[in-house]
């Protein structure tokens, strides 16, 4: 069994933003940083960095509606989110993945329940949509908070329509009116609460099919073939003047940087070519 480790892409370059106005490229150097401290943390077989598509399903759905309140990021954002990727594609063993249609949600739930079925999985990101993904009975899948520096621990019900019943402001989608955390949990785990609620309350059965569709996972089975997938280099010697060209003086060191670029190595066995 391996263990593999699925990086949420977008999620950890928003998490980096923090730093992008601390110093040149400080949004660059610290999701380098960060990629870098998670390979040495959890040490695995096979890494994954996971970037979105455009999810045209769930827009269309929506009537355009879907994640639409979120403010776009400026060009200096964009411009080192490039780098990042950039980087990573071109140089470091950790495969960078996408899908055209789908979100890095649905991509990182078809590696780690699909893909590598048999395989050990820790997901890393601060979206409570994965929790959808682990469960109590089987721990093969977890979830690592990288704020909070901690496992998410799974609740004990449906996540997924207890979500649909309370809505989720963070993608634009409403709820039930009426429905807060606390009753949506009481309808998912009362016997028979849920079918008496929509009896007495046919028009929010729609709402929360609709929800249902929305927050739930895409099954990618037919369309996997469209992904994309790094092919970097093992060229370490270029990686660290394309860093030392972004003044990433600390990191480029004669003292940092064997231990740095180290860590990586028992990844390239996922690029034979070269390992």
């Amino acid at each position: 069994m391996k263990h593999v480790l699925i990086i949420d892409g977008l999620n950890l370059i928003y998490r980096a933003r923090v730093a992008m106005f601390s110093a040149d490229n400080g949004l660059t150097s610290t999701a380098l940083r960060s990629i870098r401290s998670l390979v040495e943390r959890f040490k695995p077989d096979v890494a994954y960095f996971v970037l979105e598509g455009k999810p045209q399903r769930r827009i269309d759905e929506s009537g355009g509606t879907y994640k639409a309140q979120r403010a776009a990021p400026d060009e200096a954002f964009w411009l080192q989110k490039n780098q990042v990727t950039d980087i990573i594609g071109d140089h470091l063993p950790v495969i960078l993945i996408r899908h055209p249609n789908y979100e890095a949600d649905d991509v990182i739930a078809h590696l780690a329940k699909c893909v590598h079925a048999e395989d050990r999985v820790t997901v890393v990101s601060t979206d409570s949509d994965f929790i959808q993904l682990i469960n109590n009975e089987d721990r093969r899948i977890s979830l690592y908070s990288p704020i909070k520096d901690t496992f998410v621990d799974a609740p004990g019900y449906d996540y997924v329509q207890w979500k649909a019943l309370r809505g989720d402001s963070a993608d634009n989608i409403k709820g039930i009116p009426g429905i807060g955390d606390k009753r949506a949990e009481k309808l998912v785990t009362e016997p028979g609460a849920m079918e008496e609620f929509f009896i007495k309350k046919p028009e929010a059965k729609q709402i929360y099919e609709h929800n249902l569709s929305m927050i739930g996972f895409e099954n990618l089975e037919e369309s996997w073939g469209k992904t994309s997938r790094s092919n970097p280099k093992r060229t370490n010697d270029n990686l660290r003047h394309r860093l030392r060209e972004l003044a990433f003086v600390s990191l480029t060191s004669d003292k940092s940087w064997p231990n740095w670029i180290s860590s990586f190595d028992r990844l390239w066995i996922q690029f034979p070519s070269q390992a």
